[in-house]
């Protein structure tokens, strides 16, 4: 978390940007700290292979804004390295909180609704992104872990490859939950962690809604509103089992590479790995 503020702090200085008050959001795999003399938060990844990806995610911003996307937008045009960190930044929201249901839904019409770009602004939906580097630095994953969670993934990935969806392709954002669409108390909505944007089956971006449904997150009249709101319901579609199961084993390897050292990360991910063997996922199910 030190190093996060560290990074932002000192990428804010070489970006001409104040970085009184700087404080650390959040730590996963990426660092999220706020710079509230700034207006700025800036979005701290550990990996400075990923320079250009970051650097193409704000052109994406931009593009996405030009075509009334409620997105948030850049404060700077180019990411800034600072010792192996690669640190964008981007306005603050100072009063926003997560989106309900029904303004997610809303939001997500609009993006689908846009025109497809060319692929080289857009790359394809890959549903198995970070798969080997997140079992790779899960260190409680034991080998038998390891080998059924990829059987997993190969039988899946053929799956998804027959795949038939009903509602084509679009512009997707890819993680879309009610995290990442901020709304301020003012009415603004936008998206935020927009890396993982790109062109696939709109049904991508309404299973993670269903399936923290059947988590239990949402109560049934939460999710029956945002089905309407949308105007479709992805359980219907004859896609939903893949789309299911690709999203339990990309929730499940998440949560693997940060269960080191502690143990109610580790209980639930010994729970999510017993409860994908005996078909009862995701029964039990809890968030972090």
């Amino acid at each position: 978390m030190d190093e996060a503020v560290s990074a932002a702090a000192q990428a804010a200085a070489r970006a001409g940007l104040v970085a009184d008050g700087a404080r650390a959001l959040r730590v996963g795999e990426n660092g999220v700290v706020v710079l509230p003399a700034a207006g700025a938060l800036a979005r701290v990844i550990p990996d400075e292979s990923q320079f250009d990806h970051v650097r193409h995610e704000l052109v994406v911003a931009k593009w996405l804004f030009s075509h009334d996307v409620p997105v948030v937008l850049p404060l700077v045009p180019a990411p800034v390295l600072v010792g192996g960190f690669v640190v964008s930044f981007w306005e603050f929201l100072a009063n926003g909180g997560s989106a309900d249901l029904v303004t997610l839904a809303g939001c997500l019409r609009r993006l689908h609704a846009i025109p497809t770009p060319p692929t080289s602004l857009l790359t394809r939906l890959d549903p198995f992104a970070r798969f080997e580097k997140r079992v790779a630095a899960a260190t409680m994953l034991d080998d038998a872990d390891s080998v059924f969670l990829t059987e997993l993934r190969d039988r899946l990935a053929e799956q998804w490859r027959r795949a038939n969806f009903d509602l084509g392709e679009a512009v997707i954002h890819g993680d879309a939950h009610m995290d990442n669409l901020l709304q301020t108390r003012d009415g603004r909505a936008a998206f935020v962690d927009l890396e993982t944007v790109a062109i696939g089956p709109p049904e991508w971006d309404l299973t993670l809604t269903a399936l923290y449904h059947e988590c239990g997150w949402f109560s049934a009249s939460e999710y029956a509103n945002f089905v309407d709101a949308y105007g479709y319901d992805v359980r219907t579609s004859a896609a939903w089992p893949v789309l299911r199961g690709i999203r339990m084993v990309r929730m499940t390897t998440w949560l693997a590479q940060s269960a080191e050292n502690s143990f109610e990360r580790e209980t639930q991910l010994r729970h999510r790995l017993a409860t994908l063997r005996d078909g009862t996922a995701p029964a039990g199910w809890t968030g972090f």
